[in-house]
């Protein structure tokens, strides 16, 4: 993430950001696009935080001229970032494609206000193909080479050696949690993370017990690393409300039979169906269960589904319920107009708002913008990294459930629960157990994950 994670088996040429630079060209080749690995979608990109959807930009004029000179990447009109992303390198390039858009469209509405303290961001971008080799080596020509302030990592191939390289560098990086060396360097800023060891929340087993859900069955895809890591904390979970665990079985797209997992939910007298599978592969073994008469109380995706799902496969998915780490776009809070406008206003050839890939992107372009506003008029990479990781509530105006950016290991707590209508032709908000809709749990006990 859904987040929601995107799990993967010489880069391009800088290119600099210019308003609309490039964009009619890239038009043509965005499209509706989501990621097809397991434990993809909501549950990748927890406790986001859009800052930009509500919070004040510094954009005030002045003049710079007593500030420090020689701070890599700021002069006294602009400020250079870069942003590592894999625009090509088969389905990891796919499932990124909305990424660029929506980071773009995030630092084009900064701009379009004066930029921050009157610095206009000048972004460069380079393709890292979804290889840990070509991204080290991407960060380090934007750091060296192109001397940008900090960077954007929308990316699944941070390694520990280019983290270590960019934390010995001082080097602020806002992006995509997409394993636990996010949470061990100063420097490297998420907006929550699923893979900090020992994270397990109870907020999963109180959404299934509130629905009625008393013995569940877990899918996981074996092939997917993230998938069964999650298995681990779904499980503990749904325990300690007193949900039984009454077994876990794999599940491989195209390869697996949904006809078996229906035949295990029957056999163990199951009522909840919880996967940690593939977006596809979850509606084909729910559908499955269906059409054999099993009646389930409770059937959890990890996974985040779009308008295009409902279009496309309402009638498999009626019913069945989602997780998500952000405010549904079914709802018309000020955080997601105020999206949709930044979108539709500075990325009009993204076509997929609300594909997880695309939030999380701005997310990570609109924390950047928070920690240069946090930075102060005389920005340095030191007073970036301290100030930002000073912030213990971060919401974005509501669009997310307030996060700790100080506690960067702290498991993620609050989630936004979406079910599909009895029809299946539209999606709903479950109200959670909070003013702001978010269902939020408490950290499950560590002798409780590891003893289950």
């Amino acid at each position: 993430m859904t987040a929601h994670g995107l799990v993967t088996e010489g880069g391009s040429p800088v290119a600099p950001r210019r308003a609309a630079h490039g964009r009619a060209t890239r038009a043509a080749a965005r499209g509706r696009l989501r990621a097809r690995t397991a434990a993809s979608a909501a549950l990748l990109v927890v406790a986001s935080t859009l800052v930009g959807c509500s919070s004040s930009s510094s954009n005030a004029t002045g003049s710079h001229s007593s500030c420090a000179t020689g701070v890599p990447g700021v002069t006294g009109d602009s400020i250079k970032i870069g942003l590592v992303l894999p625009d090509t390198g088969g389905p990891v390039a796919e499932a990124f494609r909305p990424a660029r858009g929506a980071v773009e469209a995030r630092i084009d509405k900064e701009n379009a206000t004066g930029g921050v303290y009157g610095r206009k961001i000048d972004l460069m971008w380079r393709d890292d193909e979804g290889d840990p080799g070509v991204f080290t080596t991407a960060v380090q020509s934007l750091v060296e080479n192109d001397q940008v302030f900090g960077l954007i990592a929308q990316s699944v191939s941070l390694t520990d050696e280019s983290a270590s390289w960019l934390q010995t560098k001082g080097v602020p990086v806002t992006g995509l949690s997409s394993s636990p060396i996010w949470s061990n360097y100063s420097n490297l800023f998420h907006y929550g993370s699923l893979y900090n060891k020992g994270g397990a929340v109870d907020t999963f087993g109180r959404y299934v017990k509130a629905q009625g859900g008393t013995r569940a069955l877990l899918v996981i895809d074996p092939t997917s690393a993230t998938s069964v890591d999650l298995a681990g904390q779904l499980a503990p979970s749904l325990r300690s409300q007193g949900v039984t665990v009454v077994g876990q079985t794999s599940y491989s797209a195209d390869i697996s039979d949904p006809a078996k997992v229906a035949t295990l939910l029957r056999q163990d007298r199951a009522d909840t169906l919880i996967g940690a599978t593939q977006a596809d592969a979850f509606i084909e073994i729910y559908a499955t269960a269906k059409a054999a008469g099993i009646d389930l109380k409770v059937a959890l995706s990890s996974s985040n589904y779009g308008p295009t799902e409902i279009q496309q496969r309402g009638k498999d998915m009626a019913g069945m319920s989602m997780t998500m780490a952000f405010q549904s776009y079914t709802t018309d809070s000020p955080a997601i107009r105020a999206y949709r406008e930044a979108m539709t206003t500075y990325s009009p050839e993204t076509t997929s708002l609300f594909d997880d890939v695309a939030i999380v992107s701005y997310v990570a372009a609109d924390e950047m913008i928070k920690g240069l506003q946090l930075a102060g008029p005389c920005p340095t990479r030191q007073s970036f990294i301290t100030n930002l990781r000073k912030v213990t509530s971060y919401d974005a105006g509501g669009i997310l459930a307030p996060t700790n950016l100080s506690k960067p290991h702290d498991p993620v707590s609050c989630f936004n629960f979406l079910k599909v209508s009895a029809t299946g032709d539209s999606y709903s908000t479950v109200p959670g157990n909070t003013p702001t809709g978010f269902w939020c749990g408490n950290p499950v006990p560590a002798s409780a994950i590891t003893g289950s």
